[in-house]
């Protein structure tokens, strides 16, 4: 078993190779290059919506009984992202794990910026977008509140609380970070850099005045520890939560209690996908294996397995009580979904998301870069065909023939889902650039673990 943490690495090495990063913009002209095509993305995003205010939701060809289409899909996907990175980030804080200390802040960034991909649809598929705020419960003059039987109503609840339970973990965890940039900054301004001073105040003003003493520690550990059950909690709440909304129908292929927990295992599952696939990416590009070891590889290829699994046994249990069951209207979703217009979400799920994580069943393969990064991009593909096989394949046709209607993408639905990864790419772009992606805090500590004392 290979350490958690390279040989030889000591405080000052560490601070130097993390904090560097922010300082020397080693990718320069290759970051540059990526954070306009992420621009260009978020153009499109842009155009997308401006199309969309003026003609309204009618352009994304949702139709009846399709109302919920890849609008819906998109933001299930990337809220599933999110709540898997928290999730996973937070528990593994609670149990100590030692070798979250390498991982924590890439997860804890990727499900913020999900977040903020996701916060994009609750407003944008309402049908007057200009009046979001009247799903938010204030008192008004009318003295009206919102229909708390909505699911407008709980889809601003749950993008709100989650939005502030992921930044308050993201920011809480950056603090002892922002006050080692801080320092740096200062130190670099006896070496005549023009920027340090402007750096120094804005990375001071981002500490809080930390000085690491016991007293700040103390209340940190506090705080963090906290927010990380709170995170539990609301990403549990949240996703059973969503999949209740479903369950409680009568939707043929919905009403199934098993549905939550499937929902959950889901978002851990695509969560933990797009960790494994920064995690490769930011390995690779900023040299970082002496802190993200081939270890860290095989703890997050068995995290995909184990999940693998899980979800394999949720999708099988809903197929044999189907078989079994003897509904017949469940028994025609479920024949829909393998082979009707649609199928392809179906055979995309088992090929893409199910089949490849058997592959680290094999240590060699678990400890591979190349193999994470294809198979976690493989997973995040599966898992987004399986919010739209739940949800489009299903409200195309329920119980009555005269009632279905086929649904077929448009280009702006399109645009508007390859804009919202446009906005996360160039959200995660601007913290490669400016912020410690690994915890220097973190690491520092897990070396003095390590090596039993401050090597």
């Amino acid at each position: 078993m290979s350490s958690i943490i390279a040989p030889g690495q000591t405080f000052e090495s560490i601070g130097g190779t993390i904090a560097d990063i922010a300082f020397t913009h080693p990718m320069r002209r290759r970051w540059w290059v990526a954070f306009a095509f992420s621009l260009a993305l978020v153009g499109v995003l842009g155009a997308a919506l401006l199309w969309l205010f003026i003609e309204g939701v009618g352009v994304w060809g949702n139709n009846i009984p399709v109302t919920w289409a890849l609008d819906i899909v998109a933001y299930d996907w990337w809220i599933g992202v999110a709540s898997g990175g928290l999730l996973v980030s937070a528990l593994f804080q609670l149990l100590g794990a030692e070798w979250r200390s390498a991982l924590n802040r890439i997860t804890e960034t990727v499900s913020l910026i999900a977040a903020a991909a996701a916060a994009v649809y609750p407003i944008i598929h309402l049908g007057r977008p200009w009046f979001f705020y009247w799903n938010l419960p204030y008192p008004n003059t009318l003295l009206l509140w919102p229909q708390v039987r909505s699911p407008l109503f709980w889809d601003a609840v749950d993008i709100l609380s989650f939005l502030v339970v992921a930044l308050a973990f993201w920011y809480i965890g950056m603090i002892p970070d922002f006050a080692t940039l801080r320092d740096r900054a200062i130190a670099r301004i006896a070496k005549k850099d023009d920027k340090g001073l402007l750096r120094a105040q804005l990375y001071g003003i981002v500490a809080l005045g930390w000085r690491g003493s016991a007293l700040h520690w103390h209340r940190w550990t506090q705080a963090y520890r906290i927010i990380a059950m709170l995170g539990v909690v609301l990403v549990v709440s949240l996703q059973t939560g969503a999949a209740v909304m479903f369950a409680g129908s009568v939707e043929p292929g919905w009403h199934d209690t098993l549905l939550p927990v499937a929902y959950l295992f889901a978002a851990i599952f695509s969560g933990v996908a797009f960790i494994a696939v920064a995690t490769v990416l930011l390995r690779a590009i900023f040299g970082l294996s002496a802190l993200i070891t081939p270890r860290h590889l095989d703890v997050l290829a068995k995290l995909l397995l184990i999940l693998g699994l899980l979800n394999l046994y949720c999708n099988a249990t809903e197929f044999f009580a189907t078989a079994l069951g003897g509904d017949a209207y469940d028994a025609g979703v479920m024949h829909r979904r393998m082979v009707g217009s649609q199928a392809w979400a179906f055979w995309t799920i088992a090929l893409a998301s199910l089949l490849p994580v058997h592959l680290f069943w094999f240590a060699a393969i678990r400890r591979s870069s190349l193999a994470l990064f294809v198979v976690g991009l493989l997973v995040a593909l599966g898992l987004f065909a399986d919010h739209f096989m739940v949800i489009v394949v299903t409200l195309q046709h329920d119980f009555l023939p005269s009632a279905a209607h086929p649904y077929t993408t448009s280009i702006w639905d399109i645009a508007t889902f390859i804009g919202s990864i446009g906005l996360f790419l160039a959200l995660m772009l601007l913290a490669m650039r400016y912020l410690p992606l690994v915890s220097i805090v973190e690491m520092k500590r897990l070396a003095q673990s390590v090596h039993g004392r401050r090597p």
